[in-house]
């Protein structure tokens, strides 16, 4: 019985061990590595309120750790075209998209679905042409070009597109650019016979009477950028589809399949044939492309060989940018630039920054494409962006300022030849905020004093570039509500200080005033290097952006 006794004991010890070293190896395994996310900073492009978005940022701060950054990009104020830049030029991470036409856009640029937005809501909605209960207007063979329609922008599915497509053939008066609401107080207060939305925002309007509705419209989903690995997307699509139930509900977010969006496709491009025919800044404005052009044959350019108009739209189709120009007796041009030539145009390296913009074509024979005079730039002296006689006095010449007094990370104060001062907001940047009063530096909240280490260190760098008595060059490019000058500013030696700034992680580019960037696309790649090396308020989860830090504790 003693024999048999330690035998067992023996056995069993070895039965647990080998269990152990299984269980050992088993945790050990490969599975562990693919689960720890590679990104350090995670960029969430939203369209409506972050505070809607508030408890999924708390949450994926949880479940990433401090290791990973966690910022909330847009809000409501954020236009379609910007989201749509955004996308392009890959700085959101997740994007919620919001409307299906940036579904579309989020898809071109090589985005991965991940889940659908309104899921509680019907896969499929539709929008629709309204007008007031009481309108002689029936239907759409009513209308005629003495009515007028309320519009949203060009990039609204509901609003515009859809719109567009079934009001082809007519001639109508626009006012556009507005939210549904908008166009609703238009429709009702008798500015506008009628007025384009959707189903959802007019159906309980007891004012308001709907006189037609459009084939089904797909919803809109939730995409990951091709910027992050395989591995990663994994992971981020398991954290989203499996955060608690009010966090996807206040997000509007949840899980479903990509939707087929090739019939909105369809009524996409003859939208964009309409916006090549017509001129939406001046009404009345024909929706269809006349079978007979006004002028069968392009007019002739000046004797100096030139076209002169104004950029009155903008598309992106793959590596080519495609500009429409509205010349002298409202003559329609599509104008095509490949992009690395367009990344040559000097004063030119943003397109949305030309929407409006008078320019200048030389050296180019307009060449007729059905019923569309479209312009081929194969060289960027082709391209010549105008300035007003006012901005060339800012801008044109080499005139030398002092720096009188460095006041934070991007305002500075500075004299002219004259002795008179005048103050200096940076472009296309937004430092993090410093201290500004006794109560600030009294407070226990770790934002305050997170914003106001950074903003020390950006005014410190700052101070690093600038000395006072040094002298600047600037590019005034604005003038903000407080008065300041909004300036690109360089050392004589050109060193370009908001550059400096970016590539030390110092600075974020200020996305919601960059079109007014003529250096656009030099700060965008210089964010860019800071981010990837992790320097500085990229390396630090608790970091606000500064815009977001004001709106929350700058209210007044």
């Amino acid at each position: 019985m003693i024999f048999k006794n330690k035998g067992y004991k023996s056995f069993t010890h070895l039965l647990f061990s080998t269990t152990l070293l299984f269980f050992g190896l088993l945790g050990c395994s490969s599975n562990q590595p693919k689960s720890k996310p590679e990104f350090t900073t995670l960029t969430i492009g939203i369209l409506s309120s972050s505070d809607y978005y508030k408890g999924l940022t708390d949450y994926l701060k949880r479940e990433f750790g401090n290791k990973v950054q966690i910022i909330i990009d847009g809000g409501d104020e954020l236009s379609y075209e910007e989201a749509r830049k955004r996308m392009i030029n890959r700085e959101w991470d997740i994007s919620f998209t919001l409307s299906p036409m940036l579904s579309i856009a989020a898809k071109n640029n090589g985005y991965t679905h991940t889940g659908r937005m309104f899921p509680k809501n019907d896969p499929y909605y539709q929008a629709v042409l309204f007008t007031k209960a009481d309108s002689p207007i029936k239907s759409i063979s009513d209308l005629n070009e003495t009515h007028t329609i309320a519009l949203g922008d060009f990039n609204s599915v509901s609003s515009f597109y859809v719109a567009s497509y079934d009001l082809y053939g007519k001639t109508l008066n626009v006012n556009m650019g507005h939210k549904s609401r908008k166009i609703k107080e238009l429709v009702k207060s008798g500015q506008a016979d009628l007025g384009a939305a959707a189903d959802s925002a007019v159906k309980d309007e007891k004012d308001l009477r709907i006189i037609h509705v459009s084939k089904d419209i797909p919803g809109s989903g939730v995409f990951l950028s091709p910027r992050l690995s395989k591995s990663d997307r994994e992971i981020i699509t398991k954290a989203l589809l499996n955060a608690p139930k009010k966090i996807r509900e206040d997000a509007n977010y949840g899980q479903g399949e990509d939707y087929d969006y090739s019939n909105l496709i369809k009524i996409s491009e003859r939208t964009n044939e309409i916006l090549k025919c017509s001129d939406f800044t001046k009404n009345p404005v024909n929706f269809y492309c006349s079978s007979k052009p006004i002028e069968n044959t392009v007019k002739p350019p000046e004797s100096d060989s030139s076209i002169v108009g104004k950029i009155n739209g903008w598309t992106k189709r793959g590596d080519t940018e495609t500009f429409k120009l509205v010349g002298e007796n409202n003559q329609i041009y599509e104008v095509v630039i490949p992009s690395p030539i367009f990344n040559k145009i000097l004063d030119a390296p943003n397109p949305i920054a030309l929407q409006g913009k008078t320019v200048k074509i030389i050296d180019v024979k307009p060449q007729k494409v059905g019923e569309i005079n479209q312009i081929n730039i194969a060289e960027p002296s082709q391209f010549i962006v105008g300035q007003n006689s006012q901005s060339n006095k800012k801008v044109s010449g080499e005139i030398a300022y002092t720096v009188k007094e460095i006041e934070d990370g991007d305002t500075i104060t500075v004299t002219d030849q004259s002795s008179k001062e005048m103050k200096i907001r940076f472009a296309c940047i937004d430092t993090p905020e410093i201290s500004h009063s006794f109560t600030d530096s009294l407070s226990f909240d770790s934002r305050y004093k997170n914003q106001f280490s950074w903003g020390n260190k950006a005014k410190e760098k700052l101070q690093s570039l600038l000395k006072v008595g040094n002298q600047v060059k600037l590019k005034i490019v604005d003038t903000d509500r407080y008065g300041r000058k909004v300036a690109e500013v360089r050392l004589p030696d050109n060193t370009f200080i908001q550059e400096s700034l970016l590539k030390e992680g110092l600075a974020m580019v200020y996305h919601k005033y960059l079109y007014n960037c003529t250096s656009a696309s030099i700060v965008e790649k210089a964010e860019l290097e800071a981010k990837e090396k992790h320097l500085n308020i990229w390396s630090d989860s608790e970091f606000m952006p500064p815009w977001s830090w004001r709106s929350a504790f700058r209210v007044n």
